[in-house]
């Protein structure tokens, strides 16, 4: 019984330590979109696809490109950035991905890319990927392999915040307050000790039969 409690004491720990560390990060801001509607689809393809998307804009200090892209499983993803011909930056995303977009993180630029193209490329099995944006006429639209898509991708690009979780936490708050019957931050630091004493609660009867 003694090893499964340090056991337990240890995951603890280490999930405590885990949520303390992500807290200290800034969670990412939208810089730019190229504001194509996310929700239409435009194809969708199973197997593999190559994708470029030319007049884009890639702000400086891009870190992450978040791509209108919708699977249940998705395939590995690698995204690559093209000024002129030439690659600027590029980056991947494992396979296993989901829901309707999916972020790909890219090496940050110290300057802005006005004449981008943003192209993609996945290979899979059986899973259909599904590409959503708006449509567009066939000379602005995004291109492939077998053609034109029937519109343009949705493209937004995001950059590393300047403001950790920690230090959002009194926004957030306020902002959970509002539009309830009983507005205040309290609300927020109500919901925050109901959560940590059930937590307490289940550790200790945990606890409980183990002994």
């Amino acid at each position: 019984m003694g090893s499964v409690r340090v056991a337990l004491v240890a995951g603890l720990a280490v999930t405590a330590a885990g949520v303390g560390i992500v807290l200290t990060r800034a969670p990412p801001l939208l810089a730019r979109s190229n504001e194509a509607n996310p929700e239409r689809e435009l194809a969708s393809t199973p197997g593999s696809a190559d994708v470029c998307q030319a007049n884009e804009v890639l702000p400086a200090g891009t870190s992450a490109l978040r791509l209108g892209l919708e699977a249940d499983l998705g395939p590995k993803l690698i995204v690559e950035v093209l000024s002129g011909g030439r690659m600027v930056t590029d980056g991947e995303r494992g396979a296993g991905w989901g829901a309707a977009t999916v972020t790909v993180h890219v090496k940050p630029l110290p300057r802005t890319v006005s004449d981008a193209t943003v192209c993609f490329s996945f290979t899979g099995e059986d899973e259909s990927v599904t590409a959503l944006g708006e449509h567009t006429p066939t000379n602005v639209a995004a291109t492939s392999r077998v053609g034109a898509l029937p519109g343009r991708v949705r493209v937004e690009y995001l950059q590393t915040g300047r403001s950790s979780w920690w230090s959002l936490a009194s926004s957030v708050a306020q902002r959970m307050g509002l539009g309830r019957a009983w507005a205040g931050v309290w609300i927020a630091l109500l919901v925050a000790a109901l959560a940590a004493a059930t937590g307490a609660l289940a550790l200790w009867l945990t606890v409980c039969e183990l002994t």
